[in-house]
């Protein structure tokens, strides 16, 4: 096991490149995209003007899709300039965007929204931005959007709702980019980690980021934990699969708790022993 001292407020969203051969991540509250290369030596950040709650990395690669406070943007990698897109959330002022992944097929982004209130209610939700640049609502009255993944079929979608502690599945139809049949798949306790970001391995287990509890679970297709990680942060946020065939899984974490430790906020790699499935870039078009 590894430490990467980044010293982020609120790491997130780490992903595993193939194209550059390196892993891109988050800072929600340090608002910024970084790339590390795989020995932990940062390559390049870029400063975004607001949270980023979520981003991807488009097979266009000069740009990437960023999901900051008030929408969805796209970020050109070699000027930084950001340009707005589409805010799925008019009026919405109290919710920010939180969590993203690219489907397998790559010609989807979901993401989620968030109460950003410290007395957080439920109104999050889940969307669908296709390839053609249409949004869909996939589900309404989160609180926190989170834990996303696909099925190793990509037939099924699981997310979750990081308060409501919270996992569903639901049929995925990568056609249309549209949910159906959503059904709990698991309610862990606070003890056992409330679930945040997630990874899909080769076996189809599901890997989840236990927040409360600062320590991996990897669930088995039924539901339930088979094996459990701990970890040297108190507040893991999401685990990323490595290179292909490596085992290896970074996984981010904040340091937004009363008591943080110098730990805290960095970025965990570690041989988990099973590997992982690739993510994607997103096939927007123009």
């Amino acid at each position: 096991m590894k430490i990467w001292a980044v010293e982020a407020e609120v790491g997130e969203g780490p992903f595993w490149d193939e194209v550059t051969g390196s892993l891109f991540w988050i800072d929600v509250r340090k608002p910024s995209l970084h790339q590390y290369s795989g020995e932990g030596v940062k390559l390049c950040s870029w400063v975004l003007p607001e949270p980023v709650g979520a981003f991807a990395l488009l097979e266009d690669r000069a740009k990437a899709l960023v999901a900051l406070a008030s929408g969805l943007a796209l970020l050109d990698l070699p000027s930084g300039q950001v340009k707005n897109l589409v805010d799925p959330e008019p009026g919405q002022h109290h919710n920010r965007l939180n969590e993203g992944k690219v489907s397998p097929c790559g010609r989807h982004f979901v993401f989620g929204s968030m109460d950003d209130r410290d007395a957080k209610e439920a109104t999050g939700a889940l969307y669908c931005l296709s390839a053609d640049r249409s949004i869909k609502v996939l589900a309404t009255g989160l609180v926190v959007a989170n834990g996303i993944a696909w099925s190793l079929d990509g037939g099924t979608l699981y997310f979750s709702d990081s308060r409501a502690s919270t996992i569903w599945v639901s049929d995925w139809d990568s056609t249309t980019g549209t949910i159906a049949n959503r059904r709990i798949f698991a309610s862990p306790t606070a003890e056992q980690g409330r679930p945040d970001g997630a990874a899909m391995d080769e076996e189809g287990h599901y890997w989840s980021a236990g927040v409360s509890a600062g320590r991996l679970n990897r669930f088995a297709p039924d539901g339930n934990i088979t094996e459990t990680i701990d970890l040297p942060v108190q507040a893991p946020t999401m685990p990323a699969f490595g290179p292909a065939g490596s085992g290896l899984m970074f996984v981010t974490s904040h340091r937004r708790i009363e008591e943080p430790t110098a730990m805290d906020g960095s970025i965990v790699v570690l041989n988990v022993g099973q590997r992982g499935l690739p993510q994607r870039r997103f096939q927007l078009q123009r």
